[in-house]
C-alpha cells in the first residue's frame, strides 16, 4: 500500500495474477514448497481484492465506474458459485495432479490476458491519463 500511489492498477494486476500462478505451481510441486505455495497464493488473491476495484477506475474513469463494476461482478460470481461442482468434477476426473494441471494452465492464461491488457493500454492511452 506505501508504493501503489506510485504505480499504475495494472501492476498490481500483474503481481496479483504472477503470485497466484507461483502459488499454485509451487503447490503442484509439493513437498517443502507447501508453505510457500500458501504464501504467494494468499499474496496473490489479497492484492487482487486491490486490484478488483482499481484497475477499472483507472481504465474506464470514474463516469463508467459503477456500471463495468456491475458488469465485472456477475460473471465471477456466476464462477465462485459453480466452483465447487467443477473442482468437484475435475477431482474425480483427474485426480489432485490433474485438477491443478488444469487450476495452474487457466491461472497462466489469467497472466497472458493480464500481459494483453498491459500492452493494449501502452498503445492506447486510459481515460484517467487522458485526464491529467
Amino acid at each position: 500500500m506505501a508504493i501503489a500511489r506510485y504505480h499504475h492498477p495494472i501492476w498490481t494486476k500483474l503481481a496479483a495474477t504472477s503470485l497466484v500462478t507461483a502459488g499454485i505451481a509451487a503447490l503442484w510441486v509439493g513437498g517443502p514448497l507447501i508453505t510457500l505455495a500458501l504464501v504467494l497464493y494468499g499474496a496473490g488473491i489479497g492484492l487482487e481484492s486491490i486490484a478488483r476495484g482499481t484497475l477499472p477506475l483507472a481504465i474506464f474513469g470514474p463516469e463508467r465506474y459503477p456500471i463495468i463494476m456491475g458488469r465485472i461482478a456477475m460473471p465471477s460470481l456466476i464462477a465462485q458459485a459453480a466452483a465447487p461442482s467443477i473442482g468437484a468434477f475435475l477431482l474425480e476426473a483427474g485426480g489432485a495432479n490433474g485438477a491443478l494441471a488444469i487450476f495452474l494452465s487457466a491461472a497462466a492464461f489469467n497472466v497472458l490476458l493480464v500481459a494483453g491488457l498491459f500492452v493494449m493500454m501502452r498503445v492506447r492511452p486510459t481515460r484517467s491519463a487522458m485526464a491529467a
